[in-house]
């Protein structure tokens, strides 16, 4: 059926969403993909591609026919135009409507609900007004969230600067705004705006308007994009037109860089969150942020990455790098942690829990201080600071470590095993004056276990020992002293498997027999007392409590 035939039908569809409209329909967000008749069924549909992919049917394509296609598998589905379909409000609608409410008398009096009470307490309020007259002004707002307001269309130009200029930062996240061309529109009256937040949107275009984004985004030094889909060479395009821009998050995106990116070169951005991503090769992540050459923090958790080679080329390492977060992938030999120093020699801080290497395996007791010693400039591992004590104890532990695998009389295919698997161990024994030799091996075995001591810890469901009916066996654990307590917490977390939404105390036993928290855990555990010997009880709480 032809529009042109049927003026009836024309004027319906003027007033209908366009092909790449951002749409509202019973609270579902979506991208409107398609306008017209579908086959074997009467009247127009709108296609639509769903933010929630779990609120689609199928991906556009209807008894083998293909109306519409989506980024995301089955996230698509046909709806009947209504007035149930809402194509948002404008930038100053929004607004207002969020932070200027309806005058009051002066001597009225209103019931208002405490924030924090779920409607369970109410108290009376006179003079509102003149409170709500100090938000009304809204030249004096500086931080602005219209996240979930349905923001989608820009008003008349000059109407954002003469209303709120100076903004400095403002979240349009889980808008309608459908293209960067219409953020452009809006961040071009904002000349304050320095923080920009655009989380959970989509954005259709696939030309950027340059003659807008050249000019709109000049003082904007953070950009949050997380979970839009935008993809690495978009992402590189849009901050190219951003000159002081210092940090973009890109979490939750489904992002695969690319090998051969060109545009970050002369970029200004020092972090870039890549969180929740599909980055799983190594090298192809470090060739596409090496362009980058101010980088100095990248997050990469969750991004399934299991293997981190050696760098082949030189012009690929990251020699700016002092901050990078492994969090949660699949890193399991300690030739990655080997492999990631060449390719940062300047990491400075490095997270990188629930990996099988510090999860699981024989060495896990050692995983902290093994990593401090293959990690020359760490000053940082895991949110807990390595003081110079901790550094020298972790590297004559691993001294001692090799020691009592390798010696002098061995062949010397064993020793360039040492070599390849200890890539330090020349650079750590010249500097503590260690070699390798039946007597180094005793006295660096003595040295050793002069610095360790045994410690029993307690596992007990209760708040404190006193109120505890009974306990576990007491696990032997052993530690070196210069170990924080926040690093002994976490040992306490790993050894008893204590689940990690489950909050805990440590205690020790006095000399009395009376128990003593221990709470400073910024300081070192001989300090707080602990000695060879040491009882302990791990007191773990309910969820409830």
């Amino acid at each position: 059926m032809s529009a042109k035939r049927f003026p009836l039908l024309s004027s319906i569809m003027n007033s209908l969403p366009l092909v790449g409209d951002r749409i509202s329909y019973l609270g579902q967000l979506g991208v409107v993909k398609f306008v017209g008749e579908v086959e074997n069924t009467n009247g127009l549909w709108l296609g639509v591609e769903w933010d929630n992919p779990e609120r689609g049917k199928h991906d556009g394509v209807k008894d083998g026919k293909r109306y519409f296609s989506c980024r995301i598998p089955n996230s698509g589905s046909f709806i009947r135009p209504s007035g149930q379909v809402l194509r948002g409000v404008s930038f100053l609608q929004a607004l207002k409507a969020k932070y200027v409410e309806q005058f009051y008398g002066s001597e009225s009096q209103e019931k208002i609900t405490l924030g924090s009470s779920n409607g369970v307490i109410e108290v009376e309020a006179v003079n509102l007004d003149k409170i709500r007259g100090k938000f009304a002004n809204l030249e004096r707002l500086r931080e602005v969230s219209l996240e979930n307001e349905l923001v989608g269309t820009v008003d008349k130009q000059g109407s954002i600067r003469e209303t709120c200029p100076n903004i400095r930062g403002l979240d349009l996240s889980t808008s309608l705004l459908p293209t960067w061309t219409a953020i452009a529109d809006i961040a071009t009256e904002l000349p304050a705006l320095q923080r920009l937040v655009l989380n959970r949107n989509r954005f259709t275009e696939t030309v950027l308007d340059a003659s807008k984004m050249s000019i709109s985004f000049l003082n904007l030094t953070d950009l949050q994009l997380n979970a839009t889909l935008i993809g690495w060479n978009e992402m590189q395009r849009v901050t190219s037109f951003m000159p002081k821009l210092i940090s973009v998050e890109l979490g939750r995106n489904g992002l695969s860089v690319p090998d051969n990116p060109t545009i970050g070169k002369g970029s200004s951005i020092h972090i870039i969150n890549l969180e929740g991503n599909r980055c799983k090769e190594w090298t192809r992540i470090c060739n596409s942020l090496s362009s980058y050459e101010h980088l100095e923090r990248v997050i990469l958790t969750s991004n399934d990455i299991n293997f981190i080679p050696p760098p082949e080329k030189a012009s690929m390492i990251l020699n700016n790098l002092k901050h990078i977060s492994l969090n949660s992938n699949n890193l399991n030999t300690w030739n990655d942690i080997d492999s990631l120093a060449l390719w940062c020699p300047s990491l400075s801080s490095l997270a990188v829990v629930e990996n099988p290497l510090i999860e699981s395996g024989d060495e896990t007791r050692y995983t902290r201080p093994f990593i401090i010693a293959r990690i020359s400039g760490l000053l940082s591992l895991d949110s807990t600071a390595v003081s110079t004590r901790e550094r020298i104890d972790s590297e004559l532990l691993y001294l001692s470590y090799i020691s009592q695998r390798f010696s002098l009389d061995q062949s010397g295919t064993a020793l360039s095993r040492l070599a390849r698997e200890h890539p330090r161990w020349e650079e750590l024994s010249k500097k503590h004056g260690m070699t390798l030799s039946t007597t180094a091996v005793v006295s660096q075995q003595d040295r050793l276990s002069r610095k360790l001591f045994e410690v029993g810890v307690q596992k007990m469901m209760a708040a404190t020992p006193a109120e505890a009916i009974e306990g576990t066996k007491p696990v032997p654990m052993r530690v070196l002293p210069s170990m924080t307590l926040k690093v002994f917490r976490l040992k306490v977390r790993k050894t008893l498997n204590i689940h990690k939404d489950l909050a805990f105390s440590l205690w020790l036993r006095m000399d009395d027999g009376s128990w003593a928290e221990l709470q400073a855990d910024s300081h070192n555990i001989d300090w707080l007392g602990l000695e060879g010997g040491s009882s302990l009880a791990c007191c773990i709480q309910s969820k409830e409590e």
